[in-house]
């Protein structure tokens, strides 16, 4: 897998590594409010996983029909990443958080694959029992970098 980035005469050829499932100490990346289907909105949160280069997405779901369920993902976001401010409108400010969250493997049936998705965020001791925080590594990115195309 490889991409130009902003000149298309270089092309980076990158050598992901998978992120396995388990356990992971995360950091928030960046934080959008999505409007999908039937209006509901949703924060798409981008993470950085310790010790890869990949990236996840974790969704929260703003659903008025069921609170209890909106409450629930909410304080075990927060409780997960440690964050004290707990008015959604200051989503900005939870970039740069660290967390913790539950990996696992699920079937895209469009893209006929499979994808690491989170499961769940963890707290408390399942949270701080994980290593610290780790950048990635340096030989699964980049691998190569070829010569101009033009």
């Amino acid at each position: 897998m490889g991409f130009y980035g902003n000149n298309p005469n270089t092309y980076v050829e990158y050598n992901f590594i998978e992120i396995p499932e388990g356990k992971h100490r995360v950091r928030i990346c960046n934080v959008k409010v999505e409007r999908f289907k039937f209006e509901k909105k949703c924060f798409e949160i981008t993470l950085k996983v310790s010790g890869h280069h990949n990236k996840l997405w974790y969704y929260i779901w703003y659903n008025p029909e069921y609170p209890d369920r909106t409450n629930r993902d909410f304080a075990m976001f927060f409780d997960s990443f440690q964050i004290q401010d707990f008015e959604i409108k200051n989503y900005k400010k939870w970039i740069g958080s660290n967390g913790a969250v539950c990996v696992e493997y699920s079937r895209n049936p469009i893209k006929r694959n499979y994808t690491a998705m989170v499961k769940y965020c963890l707290t408390g001791a399942d949270r701080d029992n994980l290593p610290a925080w780790q950048d990635a590594l340096t030989d699964d990115i980049p691998v190569c970098l070829r010569e101009p195309l033009f």
